[in-house]
C-alpha cells in the first residue's frame, strides 16, 4: 500500500481507500445538489456522474452496505452540514450529509441506509425523502 496510508486524497475530487480497492467521490450529493434524495434520486445522481464522466470515470455506483460501514471509523471525524461529527476520513470533504444509501435494496420497497453519525444502518423506504444523501463509489481496476 502506498505510504501505508489507508484513504488518500487523490487532488481531483476522489479519495482512494487502499485497503477495499474502492475510490470514493469526496463529496456527497447533498454537497453537490444541496437537496435530500431518495434512492430513485440517488440513483440519478450516481448516473450523471457517469455522463458526466466524473474525475474521468463512467463506472460511479452506489455502495454496498459493506462498503459504506467501512468508511465508518469513530477515531477520526468531519463535520456534516448541521456542523455535527461524522466518523469518516478528514480525505472526505466536511459540510455534506451524514447517510448514505446503499444498493442492499429490502422487502417492501425499502433499502439500507448507514448513518455515519451513528455508526449503523436503517431501512428506509425507497420513495421516502427525509434527511439522507448518497456517497457515489466505483472499484479501482486490479492492474496485472
Amino acid at each position: 500500500m502506498s505510504n501505508g496510508k489507508r484513504f488518500v486524497d487523490n487532488g481531483d475530487g476522489t479519495v482512494t481507500d487502499n485497503e477495499m480497492g474502492l475510490m470514493w467521490k469526496q463529496t456527497d450529493s447533498y454537497q453537490d445538489t444541496s437537496k435530500w434524495c431518495n434512492w430513485f434520486t440517488s440513483l440519478d445522481y450516481i448516473r450523471e456522474l457517469g455522463l458526466k464522466k466524473f474525475a474521468g470515470y463512467v463506472d460511479w455506483r452506489m455502495p454496498t452496505l459493506e462498503e459504506a460501514e467501512e468508511l465508518y471509523d469513530e477515531d477520526t471525524f468531519i463535520l456534516d452540514m448541521d456542523r455535527l461529527e461524522i466518523y469518516i476520513d478528514p480525505c472526505f470533504s466536511p459540510g455534506g450529509g451524514f447517510t448514505t444509501w446503499t444498493s442492499d435494496e429490502r422487502p417492501h420497497g425499502t433499502a439500507a441506509v448507514f448513518y455515519y453519525r451513528y455508526g449503523h444502518a436503517n431501512l428506509n423506504h425507497k420513495e421516502d425523502i427525509v434527511k439522507d444523501s448518497v456517497r457515489a463509489v466505483r472499484d479501482i481496476e486490479k492492474d496485472g
